[in-house]
């Protein structure tokens, strides 16, 4: 795309590294499988297009040996897409040779010089608490020493490490290797070697040294006993800042054999912490730091060795089904209490709060704090600040004092930067307040109460033998009313940022993000990430897949970088599981990117931008002097636009 090529982004992707009808052999040769002595292979055996394999037994095979057969050639015909397919994937780091003593994350690995990894001692695998987490280590030759280890942590699987060899492997002596050799050509697995995995020899052979007395020299393809995990979540929904107990259970699919490890609670892809279960699989962590939105919560059990009496047992990770956590968010936490509790007049009054908020949302219902003498009747209303009503509800299982919530019916859509009343009739008189309170704004974002005289004075009331609006104020008083809001969701938050800020690219431009969502809702407006040399007119559109448009605004008030946002006129109904396209038009061109940023689909519940080959290309764009449908690819740039959403 233009000149976008000459600074290329950073890929945090990885292939998907699907070996087929390969998956179930521990040993797979082109030519030959050649063993001596005591070996034992845990899985199947396969030669295609030869057919020789010599030295069973002594050597012995748990699964089918296909010498030659059409169940060989298929096999071998997958393993050879696994290795183009690691062949092809773009490389996320060069590294030393030497791997042993080191630790590596899930990526794609060369060597920075020369072409051969070795593994001297051990090389730890760090799956960052993600079982399907992938590694890839891409050179010539790989060479174990004697004894060395490859150790498997935080949730790292052996199926999911791979060596594509252009040329040979040696396993050394003793050693432990855990993940499988994809290598072009000969393949040596030394006496006494422990292979959790498979070796592949794609043109070849491969060569098994067995043993003559002790441990025989193994080849085990991963078999591990499946598990199940659920998860519950209290108390949901919940107010931002509000622990909330994640609380999961691991048991195996079969067996009375408790699986023991450890378990990760994600919220999406984000770690919010983990633990060891206890003796029943039981674990549970509590956390106060979810966002208000909804949030897909999930446990994620990372496998892990369990004693069963007469040996060990490594049993298969497993994840939870996911939980949909709504978390609103309020002007005021539920600490917060009045100077005044109850007031000494007893007429029924209206007291209210003037709020903005920061983004679209929904306004789903009425907080107030009740002291112990403000009994009777309470009606809570959401108003435009005209004083149009916008929904009312009846408290109801009210307790003595404290704080008290009802939620409408129907939540509201409400718009960014625009004032709204919040309310509550009590026929009872008795609130609460505190005088002077709103001298300055109060701001818990995306919420702020108004300063007084800011719109007017704030907190507002009403004498009034019925529900109306209020409009009189009194020494900045609060009176404790506050909405209950529930943000519009995005795929990114405003703490993401692109790989570039500003393309070389000066022409005008269309550029997009293809989107779904789990939920039917309203796409409320469009973001973008802005650099500072993104100047000129920008226009945001939502698209069906065809190329209909459905809405389209022009950004206004703008800041010089960062995200900006910009609202439709009337939100855009959307259905769940249907592909839209997001896009902005830009005059300037010089907008942001990361190259390779849907190489896999990039999530946040309720909302995808979705992977790149599931899409037939993501992000898009087209040159043009107006705005115009983005069909175009590259490199699965991502353009960094994204959606505001209110699920139904």
């Amino acid at each position: 795309m233009g000149l976008v090529v000459v600074t290329p982004g950073t890929a945090t992707a990885q292939p998907s590294m699907d070996l087929g009808d390969a998956a179930s052999f521990g040993v797979l040769a082109s030519t030959a499988v050649n063993n001596t002595n005591q070996t034992a292979i845990t899985g199947d055996l396969g030669v295609s297009p030869g057919s020789t394999v010599t030295g069973f037994p002594p050597g012995t095979v748990s699964g089918a040996t296909h010498a030659g057969d059409a169940t060989a050639a298929a096999a071998m015909s997958d393993a050879t897409a696994a290795y183009d397919e690691a062949d092809g994937a773009p490389t996320t780091a060069s590294v030393a040779a030497q791997l042993g003593g080191t630790t590596r994350t899930p990526g794609v690995y060369q060597p920075s010089s020369g072409t051969s990894f070795l593994i001297n001692g051990t090389l730890t695998l760090d799956a960052q608490y993600d079982p399907t987490s992938v590694f890839v280590f891409k050179t010539a030759t790989l060479t174990t020493a004697n004894v060395s280890n490859i150790s498997l942590t935080h949730g790292a699987q052996a199926d999911n490490v791979f060596f594509q060899l252009t040329d040979t492997a040696t396993l050394g002596t003793f050693s432990t290797f855990q993940g499988n050799v994809l290598a072009s050509n000969g393949v040596t697995v030394s006496t006494g070697a422990a292979v959790k995995g498979r070796v592949f020899s794609l043109t070849d052979a491969v060569v098994l040294q067995g043993t003559t007395s002790g441990p025989k020299t193994r080849v085990t393809v991963p078999d591990d006993p499946a598990t199940t995990t659920t998860l519950s979540v209290s108390p949901n929904p919940s107010r931002a800042g509000q622990t909330v107990t994640l609380a999961a259970t691991v048991s195996a699919v079969s067996g009375d054999i408790v699986p023991q490890g450890e378990v990760a609670f994600k919220d999406g892809t984000t770690l919010l912490g983990h633990d060891f279960v206890d003796e029943n699989g039981d674990v549970s962590l509590g956390v106060s730091t979810l966002d208000g939105g909804e949030h897909q919560l999930t446990a994620v059990y990372m496998g892990g060795d369990t004693s069963d009496g007469e040996g060990i047992i490594h049993f298969a990770p497993s994840t939870s089904p996911g939980v949909v956590q709504v978390v609103y968010n309020t002007i005021w936490p539920s600490s917060a209490t009045p100077a005044i509790q109850n007031a000494s007049d007893t007429r029924s009054v209206v007291l209210g709060v003037k709020f903005t908020a920061s983004t679209t949302g929904l306004v789903t219902g009425i907080r107030f704090y009740k002291g112990s003498q403000n009994t009777g009747t309470h009606v809570g209303s959401l108003w435009t600040s005209s004083g149009t009503q916008l929904a009312s509800v009846t408290f109801s299982g009210e307790t003595a004092s404290g704080w008290q919530q009802a939620n409408f019916s129907t939540p509201v859509s409400i718009n960014a930067n625009t004032t709204y009343i919040a309310s509550y009739f009590t026929t009872s008189g008795r609130f609460s307040y505190d005088v002077n309170y709103f001298t300055s704004a109060q701001s818990s974002p995306p919420l702020t109460a108004l300063a007084n005289g800011a719109e007017g004075g704030n907190g507002v009331y009403a004498y009034s033998g019925t529900n109306t609006f209020p409009t009189s104020t009194f020494m900045a008083a609060n009176y404790w009313v506050d909405p209950v809001f529930q943000p519009s969701d995005s795929v990114w938050d405003n703490s993401a940022t692109p790989a570039v800020a500003n393309a070389p690219d000066t022409r005008s431009v269309v550029l997009g993000v293809k989107f779904r969502t789990a939920t039917d809702g309203v796409v409320r407006g469009i973001r973008f990430y802005k650099g500072s040399q993104n100047t000129g007119t920008h226009v945001g559109s939502l698209w069906t897949s065809g190329g209909t448009q459905l809405a389209s605004l022009t950004f206004s008030g703008e800041t010089a970088s960062g995200w900006q946002e910009a609202y439709f006129s009337t939100p855009v109904s959307i259905n769940a599981n249907t592909t839209y396209i997001a896009s902005y038009f830009t005059t300037s061109g010089r907008f942001s990117y990361t190259l390779l940023g849907f190489y896999r689909a990039q999530s946040n519940y309720p909302i995808t931008a979705l992977e790149s080959d599931d899409a037939d290309g993501n992000g898009v764009y087209v040159y043009s002097a107006t705005n115009a449908f983005p069909t175009n690819t590259y490199q699965s740039a991502n353009y960094w636009v994204d959606v505001l959403v209110d699920s139904d």
